[in-house]
């Protein structure tokens, strides 16, 4: 069973060991070279976001597959940030369930916000599959938004 629980510090190993598998491959896949947001392959960073952020891990069967964190913008908005699955359960619909857990989880929110590298094909095919609507682009990043209709 899939479920999404706060992340605490005694996690961050295990997220970070997920960021760096996650987006090793994805920036590989795509640009042929290892890499992520400034962080990714730190500890310490993914310790003082999970101190300083509304931080989760991605729980199945009770190992951790993955992680994000929330910020939040006012009552009503909520931004999604650094969404990893583990390669080796990424395309099985883990990524479309935690979406659904994390706005059951939120339902005061009525305004989403997130962005995805401009190469990353996969994760735009999920986002606008889960109801994102691309509102602006530049040469890196795609910001999306998602609005719930009430």
């Amino acid at each position: 069973m899939l479920s999404i629980e706060r992340a605490d510090v005694q996690d961050a190993s295990a997220i970070t060991e997920i960021k760096i598998a996650a987006y090793n491959q994805e920036v590989n896949t795509y640009l042929g070279r290892n890499g992520g947001p400034p962080g990714y392959d730190s500890i310490e960073s993914q310790i003082f976001i999970i101190k300083n952020f509304i931080s989760y891990k991605i729980i199945l069967d009770s190992h951790i597959i993955g992680g994000f964190f929330l910020i939040t913008i006012d009552k009503e908005t909520m931004r999604f940030e650094d969404f990893v699955i583990n390669p080796i359960y990424q395309g099985k619909g883990y990524g479309y369930r935690t979406m659904e857990l994390i706005e059951e989880n939120y339902r005061d929110i009525l305004v989403w916000q997130l962005s995805t590298p401009v190469f990353s094909k996969v994760n735009q095919y999920l986002y606008e599959k889960f109801g994102y609507t691309e509102v602006s682009r530049d040469d890196n990043e795609i910001e999306y938004i998602k609005r719930i209709v009430t």
